[in-house]
């Protein structure tokens, strides 16, 4: 008899799973709010008027020294403020009183140039701006200081003696910078403020004081 055999195979199957397993790590930080003053070379602003130098008398003839520029920023509407102190062989009062010395009211005060909006990072600004810095009233003198009548100190509309001890609001605006940082050439607006003043017949000696801008949040 023939034995016939038979083999029978057995393959068993183990199923691998292909779900993947997730994990997450989180971040965050915050932005402060955020204003800045600087020079024109983006350091910091402790320079000075140009100098009155020796206050020749003349006739009618108003000296103005070289203006104050600066650049500002922010990622916020802002204020803009000065003031002036540290007075020494100046006093504060009007002008054209008894007091025979120079007086912070016979110095003019005032922005001199138009604000400069131009920078493509500046909010509304660029090509064609469509923001609005505001100079608050009596310190645009960016159309020339008044004229000299009598060899007096002409009618400023703003002088040191206005801004004197406090800080004055002499700008507002909205946000000044879209992005960049401080040394940035293209997220600021440039500001330029000078002085003027009628060299008279005061008591001689030198004189100086010190104007403080600040720039902070709108509405402090």
């Amino acid at each position: 008899m023939m034995l016939s055999a038979a083999m029978i195979s057995i393959i068993a199957t183990h199923a691998i799973s292909n779900t993947g397993s997730i994990g997450t790590a989180t971040f965050g930080g915050t932005v402060p709010t955020t204003f800045n003053i600087t020079n024109v070379n983006n350091g910091s602003l402790s320079g000075a008027f140009g100098t009155f130098g020796t206050m020749t008398i003349g006739n009618g003839t108003l000296k103005s020294p070289s203006p104050v520029v600066f650049r500002l920023r922010s990622n916020a509407p802002y204020v803009l403020t000065a003031e002036v102190g540290g007075l020494v062989g100046i006093s504060d009062d009007v002008a054209n009183t008894a007091n025979s010395s120079i007086k912070t009211g016979d110095i003019g005060f005032g922005f001199t140039a138009a604000i400069d909006q131009g920078g493509k990072f500046v909010v509304g600004g660029g090509a064609t701006p469509t923001r609005t810095d505001t100079i608050a009233p009596g310190f645009d003198m960016r159309n020339g200081w008044p004229s000299v009548s009598g060899g007096q100190t002409p009618v400023f509309t703003k002088t040191l003696h206005d801004i004197y001890g406090q800080n004055v609001q002499i700008l507002n605006g909205p946000r000044i910078s879209a992005g960049g940082d401080n040394s940035s050439d293209d997220n600021f607006i440039t500001i330029t403020v000078g002085i003027a003043a009628l060299p008279q017949y005061w008591n001689n000696g030198t004189f100086s004081g010190t104007v403080t801008f600040t720039i902070a949040p709108s509405g402090m």
